[in-house]
């Protein structure tokens, strides 16, 4: 049985209405709402904590398989109707995966329902086939595919038939010319109502865009124009440029004719073209060179799910992290949601920033599947994937992560919250660490603030990407998740904006603010991420295309662009590792220090701090951070405590790698390692950091009655003392 659903957004206020889509093979599913203390089961700790919310309703909603359709593509709805016959078709094309195995539309003219035409496709064999609208191939040509080659595809339909003509082009020219003259032209193909670019066709059916053999590769202006005609003034049909507006799903016709395109699941815009020629790199400088789009058969946008009932919040709801809880046939699913607090207050003077980008960025990551932990010695344990890994890998059509490659092996540069995502959920292990990541184990920190009655609101990066400062200005104390990776520029705005006017931040992660990312303007659900050469990363994006299409703004790390995590926590990614033991840490001089005592209050000097944690079995671990004057961390930041030692499974990351040279292990480069530090802004503002993900796993041993707890619940209640 499948039993899954998402939510319209991640982020809700009091009293607003969450559209819930679900899906399952059982017809009812039963359905209530329950507020997340705590999601890991594992025995030695306090287990699964939920709490029903009686004011919510449950229900009992009627619920069926719903499908999702992955593949992008550009749809004209609207050619004006001309008549197949006098029509020239055209378009570079620059196939990713020429030999398939499967038809791979380029150019298709459709009718009104949809249904192709006439259309030009790669075939299963790699040929450049043309087909009619029953279906039969009326010509084909053999064409050597060249890596990096553009291809000229043009077909003229005549009164006398059709022709079909590829041009394989380089740098410096035609090379190749292939061409079948003479196909007979079927009499009832009649006119075009639409056109299809980069999949075989793409119907609307219940207002959901369905892409039919889907392309993998660059497709550059399509054209449409009368047979021997120019294609430009009135001759053209069409003349669609892929390099306006690369920020929108909206194609921009030419022609004058105001036939624009509709553009499909978010392909990778702003990609190098035919006439890039290297010199340069950025999309805004010189849009003409930057005229493709890269097509992609797994590409998703928007699941399109029809939405199975609806959940209104109670105008007095807590914020807090809550989920659509849905069950049938013996399974259960919680599909999580924040309530964050109405603007008009009241407020907690604490708030729990989710980081919800990083969420997204890592939803449905399938890096289990291509990369051998095990094998490359990067662990010293089994890599087994869970139940929601194994969810996830019997239904590729929920589409990839930005740790995932596409189907033609380039790196995913979109993911989206519009969809079921099965490992942002209260209970997710990762097969990594075998332990909670993410969410569920930011849920950890939501529990211990509970527990020892901590007021609090919760607040997502989605907020704070939407709403700026402003979001801040009521917490004197802004606490982060786990893994703040995924920032865009207003985010770190606002959070030195809360420290320089005298809010306190605690950074309980690692590998926080880290990589440049973009938040799509019109698609709120969708988040952008452009991977330079540098930086400890899955996969690299291609040559020329760092340069996010959605803001404009270069890609890469932040501290690339002057703005390093180190300036903002005083520590920054240091290291990854993955074996069985974390270690804790030992503090350091500048823990006696006057103005960092009470932080250690309670906890005696030679105590090792969090050398326990359910995650990884100790609170330094998974990804690490130190502080480096050189990368900007603050001179006036003490360092408190520092990791007392990783193995040789953590190596140095490689962006601090200057040259190839041993000794970048932990148990020889003193550059591994996590440093705890605090840093006093002259507003009267604070940061603490931890610099390690498997910090907040800590909180809850022995009862809550640990080091870990002690330092925590000090720091927080010395920078509500400061105040702002």
């Amino acid at each position: 049985m499948t039993l899954t659903g998402y939510t319209d957004r991640l982020s809700y206020g009091p009293g607003e209405t969450i559209s819930c889509m679900l899906s399952s093979t059982a017809p009812v599913v039963s359905l209530d709402v329950v507020r997340l203390l705590h999601g890991d089961t594992n025995p030695r700790g306090p287990g699964h904590k939920s709490e029903r919310i009686d004011a919510v309703p449950a229900q009992q909603v009627p619920a069926a398989v719903q499908q999702t359709y992955l593949g992008s593509c550009v749809v004209v709805p609207e050619l004006g109707d001309p008549e197949i016959v006098g029509l020239q078709v055209e378009a570079l094309v620059q196939p990713t995966l020429p030999e398939a195995g499967r038809r791979q539309g380029i150019l298709t003219l459709v009718a009104a329902d949809g249904a192709p035409i006439l259309g030009v496709e790669l075939t299963e064999t790699g040929t450049v086939g043309l087909r009619d609208q029953d279906d039969r191939l009326l010509c084909e040509i053999e064409t050597v595919w060249r890596s990096g080659s553009w291809h000229r595809v043009v077909v003229t339909v005549g009164t006398a038939g059709v022709d079909l003509r590829v041009e394989t082009e380089a740098s410096f020219g035609v090379i190749a010319t292939s061409s079948h003259a003479g196909a007979s032209l079927p009499t009832s193909l009649g006119t075009a109502h639409g056109l299809v670019v980069g999949a075989g066709a793409c119907p609307q059916v219940d207002g959901q865009w369905r892409p039919v053999r889907g392309f993998s590769g660059k497709i550059e202006r399509p054209r449409i124009s009368r047979a021997g005609g120019a294609g430009d003034g009135d001759e053209a049909v069409g003349d669609w440029r892929f390099e306006l507006s690369p920020e929108s799903s909206e194609c921009v016709d030419t022609s004058g004719r105001e036939r624009h395109g509709i553009v499909v699941n978010a392909p990778l815009r702003a990609a190098t073209g035919r006439s890039w020629d290297g010199s340069v790199t950025d999309f805004t400088l010189a849009a003409e060179q930057f005229g493709a789009i890269h097509f992609h058969e797994d590409d998703l946008d928007d699941a399109g799910w029809s939405t199975s009932t609806t959940v209104t919040t109670p105008t007095d709801l807590a914020s807090g992290v809550y989920a659509v809880r849905i069950q049938g046939d013996g399974e259960v699913d919680h599909i999580p949601f924040v309530v964050r607090p109405s603007a008009a207050g009241p407020h907690a003077r604490t708030a729990v920033l989710l980081p919800t980008f990083t969420y997204i960025a890592y939803g449905n990551e399938r890096m289990i599947d291509r990369l051998d932990f095990e094998g490359e010695q990067m662990t010293d344990h089994p890599v087994l994937p869970g139940r929601h890994d194994r969810l996830l890998a019997e239904h590729p059509e929920w589409g990839l992560s930005l740790y995932d490659l596409h189907s033609d092996g380039s790196t995913c540069v979109h993911s989206t919250s519009l969809r079921p995502i099965p490992n942002l959920r209260p209970d997710y292990r990762a097969w990594l660490q075998n332990a909670p990541r993410h969410l569920a184990a930011d849920l950890y920190l939501v529990d211990w603030l509970t527990e020892k009655g901590e007021a609090f609101d919760v607040i997502t990066d989605h907020d704070l990407a939407e709403s700026g400062p402003d979001l801040l200005s009521p917490y004197d104390l802004v606490i982060t998740g786990s893994h703040p990776e995924y920032v865009s520029s207003t985010m770190l705005d606002s959070l030195e904006h809360l420290v320089e006017t005298g809010g306190s931040l605690m950074y309980l992660g690692g590998n926080g603010f880290y990589w440049v990312t973009s938040q799509d303007p019109q698609r709120p659900h969708l988040v952008e991420v452009r991977r330079g050469p540098v930086g400890t990363r899955p996969s690299d994006g291609e040559p020329g295309e760092g340069v996010h299409s959605t803001t404009g703004e270069p890609g890469g790390l932040w501290r690339h662009r002057g703005r390093g995590p180190n300036r903002l926590t005083g520590v920054g990614m240091t290291a990854q590792g993955w074996d069985e033991k974390a270690p804790g840490y030992a503090r350091m001089p500048d823990s006696a220090l006057p103005e960092a005592a009470f932080a250690f209050e309670g906890i005696d000097p030679d105590e090792i701090i969090g050398d326990f944690g359910l995650i990884m079995d100790g609170a330094s671990g998974d990804e690490i951070d130190r502080f480096d004057l050189e990368l900007g961390s603050p001179p006036e930041t003490l360092v408190l405590a520092r990791s007392t030692g990783h193995s040789d499974y953590y190596q140095l990351a490689g962006e601090d790698v200057k040259a190839s040279r041993p000794g970048l292990g932990g148990t020889e480069s003193p550059e591994v390692r996590s440093d705890m530090t605090l840093w006093n802004h002259p507003s009267g503002g604070s940061v603490f950091s931890v610099g390690s993900i498997c910090f907040t796993g800590a909180l809850s041993h022995d009862n809550y009655e640990n080091n870990v707890s002690t330092l925590i619940a000090n720091v927080m209640r010395e920078f509500l003392r400061q105040g702002r």
